[in-house]
């Protein structure tokens, strides 16, 4: 309801301002905008532990964390509690 608000006022205010006003984030609204899809799929601990170790032996144990937490992103996924960066 408020996304649909958001959508229907965009003329009149700010996006930013309408988002932080009905606390709402500028993310969440664009990934309804999209159909309520967001564009990162987030994974469960088990599901993250299983890509960790495929992306661990593809580069034959080369990453640490911060390559691995990259190497995540780039291939579209967020770990399970992680924020966006939108």
């Amino acid at each position: 309801m408020k996304y649909a608000w958001i959508a229907e006022q965009g003329l009149c205010y700010p996006l930013v301002t309408m988002c932080d006003v009905l606390d709402v984030s500028i993310s969440g609204y664009r990934a309804w905008k999209r159909g309520g899809r967001p564009d990162r799929q987030r994974l469960t601990d088990a599901q993250t532990l299983a890509l960790i170790r495929a992306i661990d032996a593809e580069v034959r144990g080369a990453y640490g964390s911060p390559r691995m937490v990259r190497a995540l992103r780039t291939r579209g996924f967020l770990l399970a509690g992680s924020a966006s960066n939108d």
